[in-house]
């Protein structure tokens, strides 16, 4: 009996690490939805966004940066508070009045197989197309998001195996309020 006891705490052993690995997807895509999936005409509203929520900006943005007739400015920031290593980078270009903007999430430890749900749920994304890259291990997708004429894409990168390296992007038209 004592022996079934401390094979039980032994299985338990080993069972436990994988069972405590917890999916960073539902964090990841909160994040998002609260940063890039809100559009952000300019670097400065996107780092007073961030910069509210956690983030630590690692680029200063300037009034003067965002001046001119034309805007090319690349802005990061990296989440403070999740124990998590999460970085944000975003690049705006074009005119400074309406901007193209691409903007994206990345991190690790997020299930691919449990993503593509959650972006489907949380930012109202349809149209999927999705694809198995050539090395079999990094699942590629995008979907439409908005109005059907016009809209925006979403796209995902993520890696199927350790550390389970993933990417969330968003590319957009954007209009200065």
């Amino acid at each position: 009996m004592v022996r079934f006891v401390f094979a039980g705490l032994a299985m338990l052993t080993l069972v436990s690490p994988v069972a405590a690995e917890e999916d960073y997807g539902p964090v990841l895509v909160a994040l998002f939805a609260k940063t890039c999936a809100i559009r952000p005409a300019l670097p400065s509203e996107l780092a007073r966004i961030v910069t509210g929520l956690g983030f630590v900006s690692e680029d200063k943005i300037s009034a003067d940066m965002e001046a001119g007739p034309q805007i090319d400015i690349v802005y990061r920031a990296r989440f403070a508070g999740s124990g998590r290593n999460v970085s944000l980078s975003a690049y705006f270009g074009n005119s400074v009045t309406e901007p193209d903007v691409s903007c994206s999430l990345n991190t690790i430890g997020v299930s691919a197989d449990a993503l593509p749900g959650l972006i489907e749920k949380s930012l109202d994304a349809h149209d999927r197309t999705e694809q198995l890259a050539n090395d079999g291990n990094r699942f590629v997708a995008s979907w439409r998001t908005g109005a059907a004429q016009g809209s925006d894409t979403i796209g995902i990168s993520a890696w199927r195996t350790s550390p389970q390296r993933t990417s969330i992007s968003i590319t957009y038209h954007s209009r200065k309020q």
